[in-house]
């Protein structure tokens, strides 16, 4: 079975030879940590050293869903610590070493007056604009003969606009002025349609399209699901028309925090395949496969922070999990987020030993 079928059986239970692997590698800080420990220096590529399935950043449709023409970065300040960088109105401070986890500190954000939407983003967002697919009348064959599972980043109903306002703005937009709102969603909706019809008229057959949205946190959403289905349920109703009348079999939400009261809504659209499920925010992949069974796939689960313990800690968080879902299918375990420098080279190598272990038990050597 490929890659790309074992994908597809996996998380619409069907009948594949063993359960996708996937994981959500990504730290330089982290990959350093394990040369030194014992991973091969010369090993680039992850994914094929560790026979990973499912990769979700890559390798996936090359399309920019990014305002366009972007403008120009300009450096405000540098210091031996942090770096402060401006596009126009946003401005950004962001750490010197990237190479491990930390997010950057928005000190004011792109969009800060319906002015600013009417006459200097609204266009930039237009779909026809070339280098949405730079490059993808020379890729189709390529797209179309991969071995991993291929998909498109295909847009966001909130987090695009919480990027572009900020959470707490963005927040009072909906009660301020809730037509701005709905304009601005408009165009997300007329962007990620008319990409997406776009890629598929070239012939390129996806398994799968990813909505980004990181719309919750550990207390909950960031919107209320009350709004989330007046205004965002419409986005993606409209394009999941496109993604089932094309035959896409696979739907994937990749939100951060706890995402529990947005699952219905999701799953009311057409969702039916959700990551990361963060542990640390009270997301607990085994409780919420009880919860809706078959109407929904998971990738990820897997604690971050058991990793970084023992190994007792390792098998207690893994083994659990992976039996009680790998008993009904429509589960990739992985790590509930990148994993951290702090997750030894060895711990990582026992949790690939436990997820080959359970899969033998169930689906045979």
């Amino acid at each position: 079975m490929t890659k790309r079928q074992r994908f597809i059986e996996t998380v619409t239970f069907g009948s594949p030879d063993k359960p996708a692997s996937g994981e959500l590698f990504g730290f330089d800080a982290t990959n350093e940590r394990w040369v030194r420990e014992g991973l091969p220096a010369d090993v680039i590529d992850l994914e094929k050293y560790f026979d990973i399935d499912f990769i979700v950043a890559s390798p996936c449709v090359n399309v920019n869903l990014e305002p366009i023409p972007a403008y120009p970065l300009r450096v405000i300040e540098e210091t031996d610590q942090h770096i402060i960088e401006a596009k126009g109105r946003e401005v950004v401070r962001r750490k010197k070493d990237q190479s491990g986890p930390g997010m950057p500190q928005w000190l004011s954000y792109p969009l800060q007056s319906r002015e600013d939407w009417e006459t200097d983003w609204k266009w930039r967002l237009d779909p026809d604009i070339p280098d949405r697919l730079p490059d993808i009348e020379a890729r189709v064959d390529e797209y179309n003969s991969q071995e991993y599972p291929l998909g498109i980043w295909i847009g966001s109903s909130y987090g695009y606009m919480r990027n572009w306002w900020g959470v707490e703005n963005v927040s009072t937009l909906f009660y301020d002025d809730p037509a701005l709102i709905e304009e601005m969603i408009e165009s997300i909706t007329h962007l990620s349609l008319q990409t997406l019809k776009r890629v598929l008229s070239y012939g390129i057959k996806l398994d799968y399209v990813c909505f980004w949205e990181d719309m919750a946190y550990k207390g909950g959403p960031l919107i209320s699901p009350a709004m989330f289905k007046k205004y965002c349920s419409p986005y993606y109703r409209k394009v999941m028309d496109v993604v089932t009348s094309t035959g896409i079999k696979v739907a994937l939400v990749d939100s951060d925090g706890d995402i529990r009261q947005l699952i219905p809504y999701w799953l009311d659209v057409g969702i039916n395949m959700v990551m990361p499920m963060e542990v640390a925010s009270g997301m607990n992949v085994i409780e919420i496969r009880k919860e809706y069974g078959k109407r929904l796939a998971f990738f990820g689960g897997i604690d971050k922070r058991a990793l970084a313990g023992t190994k007792e800690d390792v098998r207690k968080e893994v083994v659990p999990k992976l039996e009680a879902c790998f008993a009904d299918g429509g589960y990739i375990p992985a790590c509930d987020h990148k994993i951290p420098p702090n997750v030894p080279y060895e711990n990582y190598l026992y949790f690939r030993e436990l997820v080959n272990e359970v899969t033998e038990r169930f689906y045979g050597g």
